[in-house]
């Protein structure tokens, strides 16, 4: 769980990438994420930071650390950010992921009214094309990414996960 099961390297998707230093299990905790500070309107960006670097959990904008600011997006990500308080995530293996293999996260989990850009990250799925936040997504990413919500975002957009969740169940009633 530490820095060094992780290095940073040129990736084919946009960058530097986080790239596994060894094997990890699905399910298995990769590394805690390094949370620099609050960016606040008190205390904004600052010369050298980027907002690209930024986490948006529930409304607010967190700073980034190395390497963690270096998880490009994949439209088939092989990780997810797991929230285990305001300041505190981790990232998590959604499927085993080989030594070597880029660590992607998608961008559109726990997210809403992001704004527009093209998507490069090479997957079978790629959706092209990156807009809004999770209800932008097609249904059939929606259904999958449920169990990766974050409690603050279910919480947050509790009617429309109810009916996602009733829609994946089949009980529409």
């Amino acid at each position: 769980m530490s820095a060094s099961s992780v290095l940073l390297r040129d990736s084919p998707v946009e960058g530097t990438g986080v790239f596994a230093a060894r094997a990890f299990e699905a399910g298995e905790t990769i590394r805690r994420i390094t949370v620099v500070r609050e960016v606040t309107a008190e205390d904004p960006i600052r010369e050298g930071e980027r907002v690209e670097h930024c986490c948006y959990p529930d409304g607010r904008v967190l700073l980034l650390g190395a390497p963690d600011r270096h998880l490009n997006h994949s439209c088939d990500p092989n990780a997810f950010k797991r929230f285990l308080g305001p300041d505190a995530m981790e990232v998590v293996a959604r499927r085993a992921i080989p030594q070597g293999q880029e660590i992607t996260l998608d961008y559109l989990i726990n997210t809403s009214g992001g704004g527009r850009w093209s998507c490069a990250c090479g997957a079978a799925r790629c959706r092209g094309v990156l807009f809004g936040g999770f209800f932008d997504l097609p249904r059939s990413f929606q259904r999958e990414y449920l169990p990766l919500l974050a409690p603050w975002f279910v919480a947050r957009h509790a009617d429309e996960v109810a009916e996602l969740q009733r829609q994946a169940t089949g009980s529409l009633g």
